[in-house]
């Protein structure tokens, strides 16, 4: 499958690089300078450019198959980063047709909120509001973008990140009406994992997921 991967660079990115060519796909990668992929493979092509361009999206998922998106916000300063990436991404890939998105989120965005605060009284009463406030809100907008796009989509929706091994042992919530004593930490090898099975798994799409370990 030929795959556009933005935010190849990142803590989670550099993961699903590394899967994808290890599966065998096809990646085009879109990062704003290529000397930040120190990755080389005969099956990677990588474009310089920046997501929140639409003209450098639109050169990037001509002929794709699929997108993994890895991006991730590094503050929590208000932003529009991820509403006008999800915006272009949508729009870039109607006109290509592109079908299939893999979008990587985090637990407590939109949906998920109300089922965050129930199931973990730190993170969702404490962290959420006073750390993650404004990514948040920025993340929530992408992701109704993407929920009426049309597109085959997967919003994944990971807990809080560690740097530990894969353990393949994922746990995955899509009933946000439940209460769920959450663990808050997974690791960015199950996430990446995670999100590269999405692209010929069906299980969870036009869902948000919440994942954790």
């Amino acid at each position: 499958m030929k795959v556009l991967l933005l935010g190849p660079n990142g803590a989670v990115g550099q993961i699903v690089l590394y899967d994808l060519m290890k599966t065998n796909h096809e990646v085009t990668a879109l990062v704003r300078s290529a000397a930040a992929i120190r990755t080389n493979h005969s099956r990677l092509t990588i474009v310089e450019g920046t997501p929140a361009s639409a003209d450098d999206l639109e050169k990037a998922l001509a002929g794709q198959d699929a997108v993994v998106s890895a991006l991730g916000a590094r503050t929590n300063k208000r932003t529009t980063l991820r509403t006008d990436v999800a915006r272009n991404l949508v729009a870039g890939m109607k006109k290509h047709r592109v079908q299939r998105l893999i979008w990587l989120d985090a637990a407590g965005v939109g949906s998920s909120r109300a089922f965050v605060q129930r199931s973990s009284f730190f993170f969702g009463r404490i962290i959420m509001p006073l750390f993650l406030n404004h990514m948040y809100d920025d993340a929530a907008l992408a992701d109704a973008i993407i929920e009426k796009s049309g597109c085959e989509w997967v919003i994944a929706r990971p807990m809080s990140f560690t740097n530990g091994p894969r353990t393949g042992s994922l746990s995955v919530v899509t009933d946000m009406s439940l209460t769920v004593r959450l663990r808050l930490r997974i690791a960015r090898a199950d996430v990446a994992a995670f999100l590269v099975e999405q692209l010929s798994k069906d299980d969870y799409l036009g869902e948000m997921p919440i994942i954790y370990t």
